[in-house]
């Protein structure tokens, strides 16, 4: 009995796929996207704080706004506009638990 041997390709032969488009491994560069000042940005990134940090102290000042307007208890609100602040305000609890057990 002859044996025949068939070429079988099971898999394909390059396995590279994206994972994160905009991302650059070769050091680390992110793009985001677009800035109309890129100097400017790469400034406050710098001596301001990421965008997370500045996003933090928008959060908490919000929050005193909210709360010393007594807008939770505000009935000139709708239903959606309480649901929203309701929603963001579960998000400031969620983050401030984070942090706090980061530091323990």
């Amino acid at each position: 009995m002859a044996n025949v041997y068939m070429p079988l390709q099971l898999a394909p032969s390059s396995l590279t796929q994206p994972v994160l488009s905009n991302w650059s491994f070769n050091l680390f560069s992110v793009n985001l996207g677009a800035t109309s000042n890129a100097k400017v940005e790469q400034q406050v990134i710098e001596q301001v704080g990421s965008y997370g940090k500045q996003i933090g102290h928008l959060t908490e000042a919000l929050e005193v706004v909210i709360s010393r307007l007594h807008l939770m208890e505000s009935k000139e609100l709708s239903q959606d506009e309480r649901d929203a602040l309701v929603v963001f305000l579960a998000d400031v609890a969620a983050v401030r638990k984070i942090k706090a057990n980061a530091k323990t």
